[in-house]
């Protein structure tokens, strides 16, 4: 597999990181795994198979939905008298094919 940044749309004469979008280039049989992978996410998406506060790779699943999430259900303790505690990860994995993963 190979990455290729490419320069988001009026963002050409840009170096700046945040303007690129990582392009992956993989191989016939990547593609074919790729596509299975879909199907069978799909299939548990649409059969409501899936946690309802599962928010990554859903269909229109993203960060502001998460976020929103967690301040009605903060808010809600709160009216109720209860303490909320929270706690964020944010970890980075890096792998290759050829190293295995490093964290």
């Amino acid at each position: 597999m190979k990455i290729i940044p490419i320069r988001k749309p009026g963002e050409e004469n840009s170096t700046e990181v945040p303007k690129f979008r990582p392009i992956s280039l993989i191989n016939a049989a990547g593609k074919v795994v790729e596509k299975l992978l879909i199907n069978r996410v799909m299939h548990i998406y649409i059969n409501n198979l899936m946690n309802r506060n599962q928010y990554g790779f859903t269909p229109k699943g993203n960060a502001t939905n998460a976020t929103l999430t967690i301040k009605e259900y903060i808010e809600e303790g709160m009216r109720e008298g209860h303490i909320a505690i929270l706690v964020s990860l944010d970890v980075k994995v890096h792998s290759t094919l050829h190293d295995g993963p490093i964290y």
